[in-house]
């Protein structure tokens, strides 16, 4: 059998790298770095792409602009370079240089003509941004490697379980009373680590079960790799991709993840073997052997569906991939829709009863959650004014592509979308204004819910993305908000502090919620519902 995932290699390879023990002479290592950082500087694009306009060019060598000074200028006032490439180049494709490099815009005019194109590929893009190739980042290799996350995440979450609902349910129960508790009184909290420790609470608690759900020491695990990763990543992107292999080394964030990666497998090991244990002994009386509805389970099918080694490093790397990826886009939503909220206050009373009376009807479920149709849109209607990036569809030609206007996109180079139509006022009405039952009254037109739905991906908002790519965990990651949204909105009422800025920060290509927005919430005085009686 395959070893998971090229996991065990690298961390092999790992091993010998330090710089003690690097095997070619530091005289050719120095050359090879001055020759790449020329060659990096100097080359500020493809051959096939110079005839497109450049937003902020690196304009070359000693003494003018550098490609890391463009990426730091973007890095600082990309929003407002965006703003003025929609005017001049509103048709046009054009070139900018991002934190992660160079990219070629397409206006949306293109979506269509590239969504389903097989030459390129948004896994193509993450492995050449997020460095899955040093030691330390081997939990990213998940999002490409032998298509097992993907599996996993189209087979068992495209339709979340009751079971894994009264799961989630009873798990946010618990985490809002231990992080909110239940007074009356108003207090003042902030809004992003009260949403990021419900969000990744929940999702530990489905995808490793109840005997791990509330381990302190694997939350410090995974929360720490997560911080060290998205603190070194932009720092990692100053440096040309060969030399990465190098200054990695020099970087404490590094050191810690490659730390973290080792000691992620051994926290889940005993789990493992028990269930082992459990299974065996079974098997041995002659009796059925027990199935487990969590990723240990779904991990251990697919791995040998696809002749792969299942251990405790699958599992481990497996989790903090979700973590990296469900848990960021999931708090982002939940968090900027708190804010939204806070500032509607009739709005929120609408949706509060709408999921009451579905409740009361149906309970918390698949069904209940697809008739609160005003709690979708809502949700839907925050994702459009602000979505997790503002260049989205990002993807890398696997080989050469031609498009319509004749412009020849050369293997490597990479492809982002502009998402202008999710604030087009040919395409929504009053765009700017946040109208919770804009996607609402869609869905009641004909057509309307195949487009207007959360999970619905459509051109005209590529909040969950479009075509080959959308984003499969889509459909639990709507359940996780759901089922923490009919918690919050039944038990808890809430208002956004006084001196909160709620509109959003751009940081580079992210779009994300004031990290320091606060709120008063309180305990209602007679919840309509009893969560442990449905």
């Amino acid at each position: 059998m395959n070893s998971p995932l090229g996991f065990r290699m690298a961390t092999q390879e790992g091993a010998q790298w330090p710089l003690g023990s690097i095997q070619f002479s530091s005289s050719i290592s120095i050359v090879c770095g001055i020759v790449a950082i020329i060659l990096y500087v100097w080359i500020p694009s493809r051959n096939s792409l110079k005839e497109l306009p450049c937003i902020n060019p690196a304009k070359g060598f000693l003494g003018f602009e550098s490609k890391v000074g463009s990426k730091r200028k973007f890095q600082e006032s990309g929003e407002s370079m965006l703003v003025q490439a929609r005017e001049r180049y509103p048709t046009q494709p054009y070139r900018i240089n991002v934190e992660m490099g160079e990219r070629i815009v397409l206006p949306p005019e293109f979506i269509e003509e590239i969504r389903n194109e097989p030459n390129l590929v948004f896994e193509g893009s993450f492995v050449e941004d997020y460095h899955t190739h040093l030691p330390g980042f081997e939990p990213l290799a998940m999002f490409h490697h032998d298509g097992i996350m993907q599996a996993v995440v189209k087979k068992h979450l495209t339709k979340v379980s009751a079971s894994i609902i009264k799961a989630l349910s009873k798990e946010a129960e618990f985490v809002l009373s231990r992080d909110i508790g239940n007074d009356p009184e108003w207090r003042e909290m902030r809004v992003l680590p009260l949403i990021l420790g419900i969000v990744s609470s929940l999702m530990v608690r489905t995808f490793l079960g109840e005997e791990l759900c509330r381990s302190q020491e694997w939350m410090t695990v995974t929360q720490q790799y997560v911080h060290n990763w998205y603190t070194v990543t932009p720092k990692l992107h100053m440096y040309p991709r060969p030399l990465r292999k190098i200054v990695h080394w020099a970087f404490p964030e590094c050191r810690r993840l490659r730390a973290l990666a080792k000691e992620a497998p051994r926290l889940l090991a005993p789990t493992i073997a028990k269930r082992r244990e459990i299974k065996q002994a079974a098997a041995d009386a002659g009796h059925e052997i027990p199935r487990f509805d969590d990723a240990f389970e779904w991990l251990e099918e697919e791995a040998a569906a696809k002749g792969l080694v299942y251990d405790e490093s699958l599992v481990a790397y497996f989790q903090i991939a979700m973590t990296l990826g469900a848990v960021h886009t999931t708090t982002d939503l939940l968090e900027q829709f708190m804010i939204d909220l806070g500032r509607h206050p009739d709005a929120t009373q609408l949706i509060r009863n709408e999921v009451i009376h579905h409740l009361q009807v149906e309970g918390m479920s698949n069904s209940s959650f697809y008739k609160m149709k005003l709690l979708d849109s809502a949700l839907k209607e925050t994702q459009r004014l602000k979505p997790v990036e503002m260049l989205m569809l990002r993807r890398r030609a696997e080989g050469d592509v031609r498009l319509s206007n004749g412009l020849v996109l050369k293997k490597g180079v990479q492809t982002v979308v502009d998402p202008c139509r999710m604030r087009d006022p040919t395409v929504y009405e009053n765009p700017n204004e946040w109208d919770p039952a804009r996607f609402a009254k869609l869905r009641s037109q004909t057509g309307g819910a195949k487009t207007a739905q959360l999970v619905s991906p459509n051109r005209n908002h590529l909040g969950f993305g479009y075509g080959n790519h959308v984003c499969p965990g889509r459909f639990f990651a709507v359940t996780d908000l759901k089922v923490t949204l009919c918690h919050l909105l039944v038990k808890y009422e809430w208002t956004i502090s006084p001196e909160t800025n709620p509109d959003p920060r751009a940081v580079g290509v992210l779009l994300i919620p004031n990290p320091k927005a606060k709120i008063l919430i309180r305990k209602r005085e007679k919840p309509e519902i009893d969560f442990a009686l449905i």
